[in-house]
């Protein structure tokens, strides 16, 4: 049994209209109108282009397309790997800048069948192998998206490496299902449309709930250290919590661990809040309940009570403990230590 005409038309309809949507309020916050979301704001609109270009072909009558919307729809198509590969540098990269010389080239293509919208015909598109043309020119671009998330893998935090990583791959699944259908005729045409509605959505809650990927580097526009600075200290001070294990003494505060890692506290800070998007406190914490989660699935600690635990892994009480237990692990240590796994 098929899915309803109507089902389809409101999903992959309702994906164009929230690309749209997301791009204009990207434009929209000019307190961080940086070029990572001017580009990102671009990327989608081109997205939304070019599946409203996709939703009108696929349920009018015939497939009869104005040739302006066909054109619209095929130049955008043509600007989403490009723009996709000068947002993931603009995001990686603070100091990244948009060279007119070396970066509009890679949109002129795209900018030119846009200009020539009134001329071109489906004959171009379809019997003269435009389209296809179009979808092949997108896979030279996908090795260098994957060069520059894996080149800047580890200079990231968390957060932001599930958005690139969703980015990424979101933009390569939609092409996939063009491709699927256009040039290897596996799927049915609306699949990428489809695809894209869920990829926009996924990419709105995300933005939604980690707000701080739109505002990422304003905290420190004018950072005094760099970014090999940054990544050095990050490096020394993983291997010193794992190796010294500093957050099990109750008293440990941010001066005394620069201290003790001969670096600026300002680095310190600046590393830490960077690199994980936490405070100092809730840094330290994350260590001490992974320690903890770690003892108490540990058989040989099952005589051990839990203020123990706590105090051993840097707690001064077992308030504070449960609080910052609950927020870690989204449990109480009670319920961790009776849960069905044990280490």
């Amino acid at each position: 049994m098929g899915i309803p005409f109507e089902i389809l038309l409101l999903t992959s309809g309702a994906g164009a209209l929230q690309s749209a949507f997301f791009s204009a309020y990207l434009f929209s916050i000019r307190k961080e109108r940086s070029l990572a979301n001017v580009l990102l704001a671009l990327l989608l609109l081109a997205f939304a282009i070019r599946i409203v270009k996709s939703v009108v072909y696929y349920f009018s009558l015939g497939h009869q397309v104005s040739t302006v919307v066909m054109n619209l729809g095929f130049g955008a198509n043509l600007a989403i790997f490009p723009l996709l590969l000068l947002y993931l540098n603009s995001f990686h990269q603070k100091d990244y800048r948009f060279d007119w010389l070396r970066h509009a080239p890679h949109l002129a293509p795209a900018l030119m069948v846009m200009l020539l919208s009134p001329v071109l015909t489906p004959y171009f598109w379809m019997k003269q192998h435009g389209y296809a043309v179009s979808l092949w020119s997108a896979a030279l671009y996908l090795p260098f998206c994957i060069r520059v998330v894996v080149r800047n893998f580890q200079k990231i935090n968390a957060t932001q490496r599930v958005w690139a990583l969703s980015v990424m791959i979101g933009v390569v699944l939609v092409w996939a299902g063009y491709m699927a259908n256009f040039i290897f005729g596996m799927v049915p045409y609306i699949v990428a449309p489809v695809v894209f509605s869920f990829l926009i959505y996924f990419l709105s809650y995300l933005g939604l709930k980690k707000g701080e990927i739109f505002r990422q580097r304003e905290k420190y526009e004018r950072s005094a250290y760099s970014e090999h600075q940054i990544g050095r200290c990050f490096e020394d001070l993983q291997a010193w919590m794992n190796r010294q294990h500093p957050y099990r003494d109750a008293s440990i505060t941010l001066p005394k661990m620069a201290d003790q890692l001969k670096v600026p506290m300002n680095l310190l800070s600046e590393t830490i809040n960077r690199r994980t998007q936490q405070s100092f406190p809730d840094y330290i914490n994350s260590f001490r309940i992974k320690d903890a989660q770690e003892r108490l699935k540990d058989p040989a600690n099952d005589h051990e009570k839990i203020a123990t635990i706590a105090h051993e892994t840097g707690f001064k009480s077992i308030s504070v403990f449960n609080a910052a237990f609950k927020k870690h692990a989204n449990t109480t240590p009670s319920a961790y230590r009776n849960g069905p796994s044990r280490a």
